[in-house]
């Protein structure tokens, strides 16, 4: 039986792991790179459930779950066939997607809490703020990785 792992991710992964036999201190790794995959060969449904049961707990599951999961963004597994191409194509898309999304939500609720503690420290004092605009931008230290996001402005009201 086989074991197929992909990597819908833009990141390159060691996934490390332990066959029968394998010592502790001595697992097997192999490198995914981005959108690829790789084949454990030669292993008894058992070890193939243990493999997975290893990864379980950071979210390893079929690419189908993945795509439906809308937070999950990490390797993904097949049982004796090839994780299929195209759906590893569109989980990369998908897990960029999700990145972008949840950048978005972390942006809004870091403007949100500066605008928050900011208005609260003025409370009660003659020239306290009323309102305030929280800007983030983006600074990039390489070319090569553009953000997908340059500017956005998030406005609060006090009381």
């Amino acid at each position: 039986m086989k074991l197929f792992v992909g990597n819908p991710t833009n990141q390159t992964h060691i996934f490390t792991f332990r066959r029968p036999g394998d010592r502790v201190d001595n697992p097997s790794r192999s490198t995914i790179r981005p959108g690829a995959q790789i084949a454990i060969d030669d292993l008894d449904p058992e070890d193939v459930r243990d493999i997975i049961h290893q990864h379980r707990p950071f979210g390893f599951c079929t690419i189908r779950d993945a795509l439906r999961n809308p937070t999950y963004r990490g390797l993904v597994y097949s049982e004796d066939r090839p994780v299929d191409f195209q759906a590893l194509a569109d989980g990369v898309q998908d897990n960029h997607e999700k990145l972008k999304a949840e950048g978005t939500r972390n942006r809004r609720a870091s403007a949100e809490q500066i605008a928050g503690q900011t208005i609260a420290k003025t409370k009660g004092r003659r020239n306290r703020t009323r309102s305030l605009d929280v800007e983030i931008s983006t600074q990039s230290d390489s070319d090569t990785a553009p953000s997908s996001f340059s500017k956005e402005t998030y406005h609060a009201d006090g009381e």
